[in-house]
């Protein structure tokens, strides 16, 4: 019994979530407790009332065995062993504590009652205990036997024999009246701790009308007020004063699953708010976004003396915030659809689709900006016209589609001669043009005729399924600057004038303009 009532306290205290007992039971169980608790140790230490108990048994046992000896001796002097089996049986019968008992006469013969034979297992030297006794029996200072006697077992055995002991029995009643005079005085103690009637109702149904959830915890982090927001949000409709808020398996999933982290502990432990914190509690499949703060409650002296807890329910604003996300994405693919679409026809509006060079207009949009920079910093420009030689006669051999090809593949000849700022220009049919930027006449010229060796080496390669293809260009170099102007038609048509002159000359030559 000794072990097993200090167990009590902390049982009660683990399972008082789930029972959820009122406070004035959860005392008085506790108060029960430590008082048979004291009880049986104040009697361990001063070897009260159970030791007491025992030792009582002990001398009334002997007592007995004492006078049912008497009265063996008493029958064996008046009639012999005539009448010892009667007195025995009257013994045993009379008795509910004894099972058996015997009469061994030291001339062999023995007299027994009862299952003496099962009970009794004392060895012959071996001193009595508190189940089996002897006593001797002497007529004249003379030896007879003995008397032996077996009784019940002074040690209960089984459920009702341990309900019969006083080990049991005294600590149970003292246990029952204690909880119901200590429960009695609790439920009126405790009515002006119970914060459910501390605060009044108008309090308490102004908390329920609020949009936020709140909570308001003591020092053991024991929920001591919750509104009606908190009890939906982690789906109890029960009372919860008096549960700790750590008991909440949905709130305390959301949060944080180290219980040091939480953030009323942290709130607590170091006396600061936490606000802003994010999580998510599912109600079945769907989940709701609540932000959750929490505020340490001081005395006057600064101790902190519980935690506010306030849960905000912002599933509404955070699925408007992700339709506006969506939307701002979808707005954010179509703006850079656009942007690609804006991109795909200006290269339409100036590039030609063919050759994928400028295009004529593009070329006297882009030429005007570089030679008015040119004019601005005094340096050269040339223009190279440049057109290739007997071009009907090409499509006349190849058709239109060997045509195509040639074009692609002198275009691709003239572009890997640019250098950065350089322009090409497809200017109309099979006539290119080229602006050279910061290139006199000399470097224009010696620039154009690595062009003419270059197509005549290799664009007639771009019928590779026809050998023996040539193809040569004819090219009319002028350039821009201070002395000849900065008028673009006015180069481009002194290029070309050169280029009319290559191609009376015998073509697949440069020629440069001359005034």
């Amino acid at each position: 019994m000794t072990h097993l009532a200090p167990s009590l306290p902390r049982l009660l205290i683990r399972r008082h979530a789930r029972l959820r007992l009122s406070p004035a039971t959860r005392v008085t169980l506790g108060l029960v407790s430590m008082m048979i608790l004291l009880l049986l140790v104040a009697d361990l230490l001063v070897a009260g009332f159970f030791q007491n108990s025992a030792e009582q048994v002990r001398r009334e046992r002997a007592l007995t065995i004492q006078l049912l000896a008497g009265q063996v001796l008493q029958s064996l002097q008046t009639t012999g062993t005539e009448r010892l089996d009667g007195v025995l049986h009257q013994a045993v019968n009379g008795s509910y504590r004894i099972r058996s008992a015997a009469v061994q006469l030291h001339d062999g013969r023995s007299v027994s009652a009862g299952p003496h034979a099962q009970t009794w297992s004392l060895a012959a030297a071996a001193p009595s205990t508190l189940d089996q006794g002897r006593a001797t029996l002497l007529a004249g200072n003379q030896p007879w036997g003995e008397v032996q006697v077996a009784f019940e077992p002074a040690s209960p055995s089984g459920l009702m024999g341990w309900l019969k002991s006083p080990w049991v029995q005294g600590p149970l009643v003292i246990g029952l009246l204690g909880f119901l005079l200590f429960h009695l005085y609790l439920r009126r103690a405790m009515a002006y701790l119970d914060p459910r009637r501390v605060v009044p109702d108008r309090v308490r149904a102004a908390l329920d009308t609020l949009a936020e959830g709140v909570v308001v915890l003591d020092t053991e982090h024991r929920i001591m007020l919750a509104n009606r927001v908190f009890r939906t949000l982690v789906q109890s409709e029960g009372d919860l004063v008096g549960m700790p808020i750590d008991s909440l398996a949905e709130l305390t999933t959301a949060v944080a699953a180290d219980e040091a982290q939480r953030p009323w502990q942290v709130a607590q432990r170091e006396n600061r708010a936490l606000t802003g914190q994010r999580i998510e509690l599912h109600d079945g499949e769907s989940a709701r976004h609540v932000i959750i703060n929490c505020s340490p409650i001081g005395d006057d002296s600064g101790s902190v003396r519980g935690c506010l807890v306030s849960l905000s329910d912002v599933t509404s604003l955070h699925e408007r915030t992700e339709k506006l996300r969506k939307a701002m994405d979808e707005l954010e693919a179509s703006r850079e659809q656009i942007k690609q679409q804006n991109e795909e026809l200006t290269l339409l509006a100036t590039r030609d689709p063919l050759t994928g060079c400028l295009n004529r207009r593009a070329l006297m949009t882009e030429g005007w900006t570089l030679l008015l920079e040119a004019s601005q910093t005094g340096r050269p420009v040339s223009c190279v016209m440049c057109d290739i030689d007997h071009f009907k006669r090409v499509n006349d051999t190849y058709g239109h589609g060997g045509g195509d090809l040639i074009l692609q593949s002198v275009a691709k000849k003239l572009s890997g001669r640019l250098r950065s700022g350089d322009l090409l220009a497809r200017f109309g049919g099979e006539e290119f043009c080229l602006l050279l930027a910061n290139a006199d006449l000399a470097q224009a010229r010696e620039i154009a005729e690595r062009l003419r060796a270059d197509i005549e080496a290799q664009a007639g390669q771009a019928l590779r399924h026809i050998e023996g293809v040539k193809v040569t260009m004819s090219f009319g170099v002028d350039v821009f600057d201070a002395q000849r102007g900065w008028a673009l038609e006015a180069g481009i048509d002194r290029a070309d004038k050169a280029l009319y002159q290559s191609k009376h000359g015998g073509r697949n030559r440069v020629t440069v303009y001359e005034a």
